[in-house]
């Protein structure tokens, strides 16, 4: 745009100047309208005409001065102190300047079209040919030193300075300068030989600092190899809570390519802030200089979260933060801590049902003599049998207890479904029927045996159990009609093998699409603090799926929530039922 201004300027002044020497040259008559228009015509004329001969002049001008700039161009190029030569594609010469001719001592319009490698020593003319051919391969400037030979003298190192370029008609050429650098090769070798002694000393120490390069080299590799192997994740933290580094450890879950996690605020690649947490113990670690813990619970998992200061004088320049997944650790110390409460409750059951058993034997004893001492038609009898039923109920009840509380570790053994959800009926129906649940059961009787650790699976349904009544009495504090808990019992083939399907479905305040997915996490509760440990249906899972079985769970927000649990059948016990059907049918 600036240009073409600039020309309607110039042609707008010459213009202007070309009519002012028409005008001096123009003499006054008096004319008619006719002749004031020949003259107004042979005026244009003249003022075109004055208009091009200063364009040739400036032209003339601008061509002398272009050929004084050839001449001082031509003088630079052919004079300079480097040697100058454009190639083709094919590395033939171009061009070349008189300095690189004086070099070779050959004359330069003989070096035109003759191949440059040609000039190079036999051992360098491979170099010459992969350093032309990266030229024209990357188009980028590449430099390399080889040596050259002379029509007649010694060979002598050079410098290559090439860069890849286009010609008006677009063809690819190289430029390359060429700088004789024998005087320096001379020099550095004159160096070497008088300082051959120390060289050596050096070359000595160079293999020692290379072979101890080397072993640092492995150690930081094996020790980058070791700090990603590592579960726990390491970040290396700014002032501004920037990650200046992280390892490839997942348990505060960036799920970002750790090359995009530098440079990025852990505060917000992590949870979405706009601020740092105000509970961020790498924040608090640049406030006291001192080492910070924090345990966190988030989404389901819970992270012990330590910042580590690293002190540049008396401040503190950058935070180590390390941050470990110890949910697993915290379900097993939990498990640990039930186990222990199971077995002190086994030990006190067995006391409890000892002497409870004594007094309910004699209580019994006593009732049925009742029985055999009163007439049919009495209520002695009546009540003596009465007496009979409940010490015995009580008695049951101490057997179930006992064997609830008895060591899980028994190996697994073919039972009935129904067997196991009695008992653990047994252990919630007083509490079920106090809080007015109505309980349905439809277990058919001809369901195959599993093979299961009875305990293990009786833990399990009571933790649906209980998860029911809960999810009930929330939504029906006292008595409803639709306070009702079903628990039914079906067999399936699933992936062409029999199971036995229980499933446990109820009318309470079911849970979210988002909570279950979570309900199997550890430590994750919809229960308020200090009602649920989080561990009920996580521990379920884990023993459903030990017997290779599966869990899966249905919900719907204030209306249902439908446990399934499928055991495998036993295979033997499946085996006898066939082999009894086809006796049958023969």
């Amino acid at each position: 745009m600036t240009e073409h201004k600039s020309g309607e300027d110039r042609t707008a002044g010459l213009r202007r100047r070309a009519e002012e020497r028409s005008r001096k040259g123009t003499t006054q008559v008096n004319q008619t309208m006719a002749e004031k228009d020949n003259l107004m015509l042979v005026h244009e004329l003249q003022v075109h005409q004055i208009e091009l001969e200063m364009q040739n002049e400036e032209l003339r001008n601008a061509q002398e001065q272009l050929v004084e700039l050839l001449s001082k161009y031509s003088d630079l190029y052919d004079f300079s102190p480097v040697g100058y030569v454009t190639s083709n594609k094919a590395g033939l010469i171009q061009e070349a300047n008189l300095t690189f001719s004086g070099q070779l001592g050959i004359e330069r319009s003989l070096l035109i079209n003759t191949p440059l490698w040609l000039y190079a020593t036999a051992p360098d003319r491979g170099k010459f040919q992969s350093h032309l051919d990266q030229v024209f391969r990357t188009k980028e400037r590449r430099t390399c030193d080889l040596r050259l030979k002379r029509l007649s003298g010694p060979e002598y190192y050079v410098q290559l300075d090439s860069i890849r370029v286009l010609n008006v008609d677009g063809a690819e050429l190289c430029r390359t300068s060429i700088t004789d650098i024998s005087i320096s090769k001379e020099a550095e070798e004159g160096l070497i030989r008088v300082q051959d002694d120390l060289e050596r000393r050096v070359e000595e120490r160079t293999v020692e600092l290379s072979a101890n390069e080397m072993r640092f080299r492995k150690l930081s590799q094996e020790f980058h190899s070791l700090l990603n192997a590592i579960g726990d994740s390491l970040l290396l933290l700014s002032p501004e809570m920037e990650i200046l580094w992280t390892n490839e450890g997942n348990a505060y879950r960036l799920n970002v390519p750790v090359a995009e996690a530098v440079g990025q605020n852990c505060y917000k690649l992590v949870y979405g802030r706009s601020a740092p947490c105000e509970d961020c113990p790498a924040v608090r670690c640049f406030q006291t200089t001192e080492k910070e813990v924090v345990v966190e619970t988030r989404d389901g998992t819970v992270l012990d979260k330590r910042a580590f200061p690293i002190k540049e004088g008396r401040r503190v320049g950058s935070v180590i933060l390390i941050v470990t997944d110890i949910t697993l650790k915290m379900a097993v110390q939990a498990e640990a801590m039930q186990a222990c409460h199971l077995a002190s409750l086994g030990e006190l059951a067995a006391g409890v049902a000892h002497e409870i058993n004594n007094p309910i034997t004699g209580i019994i004893n006593y009732g049925q003599i009742l029985i055999n001492e009163c007439s049919l038609e009495s209520m002695e009898k009546d009540i003596g049998e009465r007496i009979v039923k409940e010490g015995e109920r009580i008695g049951r009840i101490v057997k179930t207890l006992l064997s609830y509380a008895r060591d899980w570790r028994e190996e697994k053994k073919p039972t009935r479904a129904s067997a196991i959800l009695e008992e653990s009926i047994i252990l919630t129906q007083a509490q079920i029927r106090k809080e007015g649940i109505s309980l349905k059961i439809d277990i058919p009787d001809d369901l195959p045996k599993v093979k299961a650790n009875f305990q293990q699976i009786q833990q399990g349904f009571i933790n649906i159990i209980n998860n029911a009544r809960y999810a009930l009495n929330e939504k029906y504090p006292g008595r409803h009609k639709n306070k009702r808990f079903e628990i039914t019992g079906e067999r399936v083939t699933i992936n062409d093998h029999p199971y036995v399907r229980i499933t446990f479905y109820d009318q309470g305040v079911g849970v979210s699409a988002h909570e279950l997915s979570m309900l199997t996490k550890p430590f994750f509760s919809t229960k308020p603090f200090g009602k649920g440990t989080g561990l009920g249906l996580n521990i379920t899972q884990r023993i459903i799926t030990d017997h290779g079985g599966f869990l899966s769970l249905e919900s719907t927000k204030g209306e249902f929530t439908r446990v399934t649990v499928d055991l495998p059948a036993n295979r033997s016990d499946e085996e006898d039922k066939n082999e009894c059907k086809n006796s049958c049918n023969r």
